[in-house]
């Protein structure tokens, strides 16, 4: 039996009520997409609630959607990523194709989007986890097809605002991953055949053509210009004409239509046009290397051009709290006591040179006349004349900040600096009890839940000073190959004690994860900041250890290098 559930009034659903395989409730209706209806449910025999994805009357009979059904229950199964929704269980139930995921709580990019433009630090970051995400997915040899806002569910989690999953891998397919392979060859794609939504469409899905990584870029590209500027790249009055702008038109300028952008825009739309290359062979290979470069453009941005920088995004995650936009008044005063701090430094440094001209030459009334020579002290006789060297100014000149020897790398790291407090194992101390079970589950290899690793979010609540839940956090997601969240992690724990990186297991995650492709750039970053030159011993066995694989040896040691310098 097969339910035609797209003409079904959601009041009266034949399903609510009713008991798939014996093991799921379904409670109520939450929304209907392109393949089928989604519900809310509950799963009987552990008392939880899921969300049950069930495929459409129209679509359940047909044997090639029924596949791609099936498809996609085993696709989103090995996308085991926290930017991507879990699938727990898939079945058929007298003739109903359903699958069980995790139920989400928040909305969709979609819905936030209507909302207006956002702050270009959250633009971004929302932007960040989606290619995350996208690029765990190539890298198992998944696309997504359909990648749009409405895919984009933003989850709150205590530990930052916007966490992203997508949804939706109902489009996707198997890349081929070798020439002529028949192994992963997709049977179900045809040429021919069109899939996607028209706003976020490349030209080779409007042609029918096949489709690969590229053409999740051009999607990317298109949701990053919404993000950044508030607005879809083509807005056209039908979807035919939307599909013709994406095939003919050239990309619309982010500095047009959001000018407040500033120093910003010629940056991200450099990111935004390569991503959105009418041709496949002018885009990133994928999601990863299109991170990279958004990453690259990220640091380059100029503070104020983040309309709030990142600290601020930072900041936001960690209190939770937004900065107030100053006003015209208070940025007016703030120009004043700028102007008035370089005024005194003027001052200063005209005071210092009246006193050195007084001490070297003598007040104007010691001149007999002004071509006089002005008395100088003779040098021993056993010494050169030396040049009078000027006495140390309080406020050095701009001209005087840049000194030669600046242009040279420092001789220490930041991160082994004096001031910075030694390094400790911050397991010594003894470990609270929330904390001890998911450290012994995470000692034994345990590749832990984002649900088992609930806790430790709870924890970090009620301690902020406290790196240690942080740390397991980043080897938990470590162990999962989550490879940029647990840089991410780290980098918290560091923030809240920088002498947590004693921490036996942080290193060597972090030297990791600056082997991976989508999160070296992040882990360099962050390996230099904490560690600096104390890292290359772990850099050199890391290279030694992954000779076989020469990405990983080449972004290794790029980051060996960096370090002796």
């Amino acid at each position: 039996m097969v339910v035609d559930l797209s003409k079904t009034d959601p009041q009266s659903d034949p399903l609510i009520g009713r008991k798939l395989d014996g093991r799921y409730d379904i409670v109520a209706r939450l929304g209907e997409g392109g393949m089928g209806v989604v519900y809310r449910g509950r799963q009987a025999h552990l008392g939880r609630f899921v969300a049950i994805k069930v495929l459409h009357e129209d679509t359940a009979g047909i044997g090639e959607w029924r596949r791609r059904f099936e498809r996609e229950a085993q696709a989103l199964s090995a996308l085991a990523h926290p930017n991507v929704v879990p699938v727990t269980d898939s079945g058929i139930d007298d003739g109903i194709p359903f699958l069980v995921m995790e139920l989400l709580q928040g909305r969709t990019l979609a819905e936030l989007l209507k909302q207006g433009p956002l702050p270009l630090w959250r633009a971004l970051d929302i932007a960040r986890q989606t290619l995350r995400g996208l690029g765990f997915a190539h890298g198992k040899g998944i696309i997504h097809r359909d990648l749009k806002p409405a895919n984009v569910f933003l989850q709150e989690l205590p530990d930052q605002a916007d966490h992203v999953r997508l949804l939706d891998f109902g489009m996707v397919k198997f890349i081929e991953k070798k020439p002529g392979s028949k192994a992963t060859a997709d049977t179900l794609t045809r040429a021919g055949a069109v899939f996607g939504t028209p706003a976020y469409m490349s030209p080779e899905q409007a042609k029918g053509n096949p489709a690969d990584a590229r053409t999740d870029v051009y999607a990317s590209g298109c949701v990053l210009f919404e993000l950044v500027s508030g607005r879809r790249p083509f807005v056209e009055n039908t979807p035919e004409a939307v599909v013709m702008a994406h095939l003919t038109s050239p990309i619309p300028a982010l500095a047009k239509i959001r000018p407040g952008l500033g120093a910003a825009a010629p940056l991200l739309q450099s990111v935004v046009e390569k991503a959105m290359a009418k041709k496949p062979g002018a885009r990133f290979k994928d999601a990863s290397v299109m991170l990279a470069a958004l990453e690259t453009v990220i640091d380059k941005l100029p503070p104020e051009g983040m309309g709030g920088g990142r600290s601020e995004a930072r900041r936001r995650k960690t209190t939770g709290r937004a900065r107030t936009t100053p006003t015209a008044g208070s940025r007016f005063l703030r120009g004043m006591v700028m102007l008035v701090v370089l005024a005194a430094g003027v001052a200063a440094a005209a005071t210092s040179l009246r006193t050195y001209l007084r001490r070297e030459f003598g007040t104007p009334s010691e001149s007999a006349t002004p071509t006089a020579k002005p008395p100088h002290r003779r040098p021993p006789p056993t010494e050169t004349p030396a040049k009078p060297e000027p006495p140390p100014a309080k406020a050095p000149a701009a001209e005087d900040v840049a000194a030669p020897e600046e242009k040279e790398p420092p001789a220490q790291p930041p991160s082994e600096r004096p001031t910075r407090p030694r390094a400790r194992n911050p397991w010594r101390a003894p470990v609270p009890r929330p904390l001890r079970a998911i450290r012994a589950e995470l000692d034994r290899d345990v590749r832990l839940s984002q649900k088992a690793l609930q806790p430790l979010y709870e924890f970090s609540s009620a301690n902020r000073s406290d790196p240690r839940p942080w740390l397991l956090l980043g080897r938990a997601y470590a162990q999962l190959d989550w490879f940029s969240d647990a840089v991410d992690r780290y980098v918290r724990a560091d923030r809240l004690d920088s002498t947590c990186r004693g921490d036996p297991q942080m290193l060597p995650d972090l030297v990791k994860a600056a082997a991976h492709p989508a999160a070296s750039h992040a882990a360099v970053k962050a390996i230099r900041d904490i560690y600096g030159a104390e890292a290359i011993p772990a850099v050199d066995k890391a290279i030694k250890s992954n000779a076989g694989d020469r990405g990983a040896t080449t972004r290794l040691t790029h980051l060996r290098e960096s370090l002796s310098r």
